[in-house]
């Protein structure tokens, strides 16, 4: 990679005939693993990850070590990164936990959070599983104006993947969609008696979950949801049952699944992709299917797979820089320059050569620290070039 500083100055001359230029993405959910996870990712690999895949901002989730629900564990974060924010130009903001370590009934104070710059707060990888939790995070975050992000999963259920023939082949437990949907229907029944608290949903993966959120929408009550990549481009059917990475949660489901999500994000009643980006060791995603921790990279290939369905005519231009860009950017209230291109403000874009052919995706290709993603092997087309974060021009072999 190369970085050209300056490209006011005059004589600054930037070749992009052939080349499309698209808003740099944000990405509402990365795994970034700072602090105390630096086995899995670092800031520097993470954020260069998100450079060399097209985004100029990224919320990173608490789910660390130590968990991200104090000032004290915010701040040691925010520390570790600096210097790579700096240095590839990608922002980072933070959620918070909900509760105490992710898991207790204690909640957080997220007053002092908030005030300290957190975004958003989430207990992600678990889901707030119990209604009170709920309707104290819902009452106190109405007057505080950020969003909850809900993993929408009960615990109990014990599955690894979602029924189908690829599950059945492993021998693996089935993980069924209904852990998922009830906790959303069991949220929104909350949400109601909140009606000014922000709710989003992380990841859909059911066609079900997608009913209760069209229908929340109709309502008027403040509900947004996602989808990852990972869940677009796969089915029950194609996944490769040799890759581990293809363990992840909640799990890739059927092809039905897959074309209602398709159909919801292009009609609006998913907001947004988000990566999900969850980095892992190796010896995290070895051994059985049991065994193995759950999920996948995708900074890297997130915009390679938007690509891939505009060039198939499943996603309009437009829509693409929506979900990829301009909404998630607006979700997060980021400043003018960030999801779209603003006179006066500063440029964040990323260079695309969409003709580049569709070939498979390689390990080699991958800059996060850890190599776990589903996408090695899966033909992508385009390839990303180049970005443009202020005054700096960075250009990819």
């Amino acid at each position: 990679m190369q970085m050209k500083q300056n490209i006011s100055d005059a004589g600054t001359v930037i070749d992009l005939r052939g080349m499309v230029l698209i808003p740099s993405g944000v990405d509402v959910q990365v795994h970034l693993r700072v602090p105390g996870q630096s086995h899995k990712e670092t800031a520097e690999t993470g954020l260069l990850a998100a450079l060399k895949g097209g985004y100029s901002a990224i919320l990173t989730m608490p789910n660390t070590n130590p968990t991200i629900d104090s000032v004290e564990v915010l701040r040691q974060g925010q520390s570790e990164v600096l210097p790579y924010e700096e240095k590839f130009g990608v922002k980072v903001l933070w959620s918070a936990a909900i509760t105490k370590n992710l898991n207790t009934n204690q909640s957080t104070d997220l007053e002092s959070l908030v005030n300290a710059g957190v975004s958003a707060f989430t207990n992600d990888g678990l889901g707030v599983q119990d209604d009170e939790s709920m309707s104290i995070a819902f009452s106190r975050l109405q007057e505080l104006t950020v969003p909850l992000l809900q993993h929408a999963e009960f615990l109990g259920h014990g599955g690894s993947m979602a029924p189908g023939p690829i599950q059945i082949k492993l021998n693996a437990n089935p993980y069924p969609d209904e852990p998922e949907w009830k906790m959303v229907e069991r949220d929104i029944r909350i949400l109601r008696k909140f009606p000014m608290a922000r709710y989003h949903v992380l990841h859909v993966s059911s066609a079900k979950t997608i009913e209760l959120v069209r229908a929340a929408k109709n309502e008027g009550l403040r509900v947004t949801a996602e989808v990852s990549p990972h869940h677009l481009f796969f089915n029950t059917e194609t996944i490769d049952p040799e890759n581990l990475s293809f363990k992840m949660n909640p799990p890739i489901r059927t092809k039905s699944d897959q074309e209602a999500l398709w159909q919801a994000l292009n009609d609006g009643t998913i907001d947004f992709v988000a990566t999900d980006h969850a980095p892992h060791e190796i010896a995290k995603k070895s051994g059985s299917i049991e065994d193995a921790a759950f999920g996948t990279l995708g900074l890297e290939t997130t915009l390679r797979v938007l690509l891939d369905r505009w060039l198939g005519g499943v996603l309009s231009p437009q829509r693409l820089v929506e979900v990829f860009s301009k909404r998630p950017a607006e979700f997060l209230s980021l400043p003018k320059g960030f999801g779209d291109f603003n006179n006066g403000s500063e440029f964040h874009a990323v260079i695309v050569d969409a003709r580049a052919p569709a070939r498979p995706f390689l390990a080699k290709e991958i800059s996060s620290l850890s190599r776990n993603s589903c996408f090695i092997g899966a033909n992508l087309p385009a390839k990303i070039t180049g970005a443009f974060h202020g005054e700096r021009i960075f250009e990819f072999e």
